[in-house]
């Protein structure tokens, strides 16, 4: 028997580390699934990061079971700027699991079942004021649906006109991490707080951190006299504390919240467009899916859609094929031997669900929009992470599939629509998300029922 040969340091790749960036920030998705093709189940490229990056099943499950010590926090200036010092994204080891324990809970479970008859709410006002005939954009719509349901949810802005000024101060700050000169000099590692680019986007984000502790404050006085609607994930989060009886920092809780504006908002937009796109180009999937809906009509209880097999197979199979998060990313604490390499401590690795969501053992007719694949299978947590995995999977995930689940249910059972797009949808980059590259673009046809 022939002894394996380990070998200490990174796996071979494609060279022109520049050109790989510009190309990752255009089109990660063929990117990465080409890399696969060409280098194998393990290859070194250049992302936002130098990295080493794999798809394969059993190397993806190694990644995101290690232990909370394996990793170290991944600390860069451009990430830091836009999600802050004091979040779960600057943690690693047990003080990442301590605050991700007293934080997740309030995204998921119980802590939704008041949300529901918001974020219908909030979806109905987005679309209804088109009218028959109208063309709708479905991205300029879902942005406002996304926002309106984040900013109700999980900030507790619960009048209009705290709902506007936190739109502004969201905007302005979307606008200033997803405009092409900042991504450019965070993805080039300058660092100076000078720079244009920069100083517009430090002025926004202390204007919504401004915000966010005035509804702190809000949060605090509506606990203490017992008044006040259905709680949001801020006035939970708020409320909480550690084993030991202490609260999260202010600071921290801002930056939490500022990280789960951004894992929602454009994960929600992005998600209803495929969503949308598929179910009107796949015109059978769409029926069948109105007759799983038909029997519990336009106002049916959330918590009811939420439990429906089949829209849950057709959320789970968009997120598939274009999954938000192209890669999760780790840097090594201590080495770790993936197949025949044993990776330095240092090292960035990534798991791409890019490359995993296409894997034919896994998803055969991967190219193909099939939401009945989750009805003849369970996939496992290295199987399948449209939201990342392990210590630091997305906190919000089981809130972002609900969201996705009502607000695609509310637009269904109401109105109906004819695809305008023909052809296959190809992908660009809008800020930090790839998106459908038209917006996807519907004609309202009218009442459903």
């Amino acid at each position: 028997m022939t002894a394996t040969t380990i070998v200490r340091g990174l796996p071979p790749g494609p060279p022109l580390r520049m050109l790989q960036l510009i190309r990752y920030v255009r089109d990660p998705y063929a990117m990465l699934r080409g890399y696969a093709r060409r280098y194998g189940d393990l290859f070194t490229v250049r992302t936002a990061r130098v990295c080493v990056m794999t798809g394969r099943p059993d190397f993806v499950k190694q990644i995101v079971t290690a232990s909370v010590d394996q990793f170290d926090a991944i600390h860069e200036p451009g990430p830091a700027r836009v999600l802050g010092l004091h979040g779960t994204t600057r943690m690693a080891g047990r003080a990442l699991r301590r605050d991700r324990r007293l934080l997740v809970p309030h995204f998921q479970g119980e802590a939704l079942n008041v949300l529901g008859g918001m974020i219908r709410e909030a979806a109905i006002e987005a679309f209804a004021g088109f009218r028959p005939g109208e063309t709708i954009v479905v991205r300029e719509p879902a942005i406002a649906v996304a926002l309106d349901i984040i900013l109700r949810t999980v900030f507790g802005a619960d009048t209009p006109e705290r709902r506007q000024e936190f739109r502004t101060a969201v905007r302005a700050f979307s606008k200033g991490f997803g405009n092409a000169p900042f991504m450019l000099l965070t993805a080039l590692k300058f660092d100076n707080d000078e720079l244009p680019p920069y100083r517009r986007f430090g002025a926004a984000r202390r204007r919504l951190e401004d915000l966010l502790q005035d509804a702190m404050r809000r949060a605090r006085a509506t606990s203490a006299d017992g008044d006040g609607g259905p709680p949001s994930v801020l006035s939970r989060v708020v409320a909480a504390r550690y084993d030991d009886g202490t609260a999260m920092s202010d600071e921290a809780i801002r930056d939490n919240m500022i990280t789960a504006l951004i894992a929602g908002h454009e994960t929600s937009v992005v998600s209803l467009c495929w969503g949308l796109y598929w179910l009107h180009r796949e015109p059978r999937y769409l029926q069948m899916l109105l007759d799983e809906l038909a029997p519990l009509g336009p106002d049916a209880d959330p918590m009811a859609w939420g439990r429906l097999p089949f829209l849950d197979a057709v959320i789970k199979e968009t997120l598939r094929l274009w999954p938000v998060v192209t890669d999760i990313n780790r840097k090594l604490a201590q080495p770790m031997q993936l197949g025949t390499y044993e990776l330095p401590a240092g090292t960035n690795i990534a798991a791409s669900s890019a490359i995993l969501h296409y894997d034919p053992d896994l998803y055969p007719d991967g190219e193909t929009f099939r939401p009945e694949r989750f009805l003849e299978r369970r996939f496992g947590p290295h199987e399948y992470l449209p939201f990342g995995g392990g210590e630091r999977m997305c906190p919000g995930s089981h809130f972002s599939v609900y969201e996705l689940k009502i607000v695609l249910a509310t637009l269904l059972t109401r109105w109906r629509y004819t695809l305008l797009d023909e052809g296959t949808m190809r992908v660009k980059r809008m800020g930090a998300m790839m998106t459908p590259a038209t917006g996807v673009r519907l004609r309202l046809d009218g009442a459903r029922w």
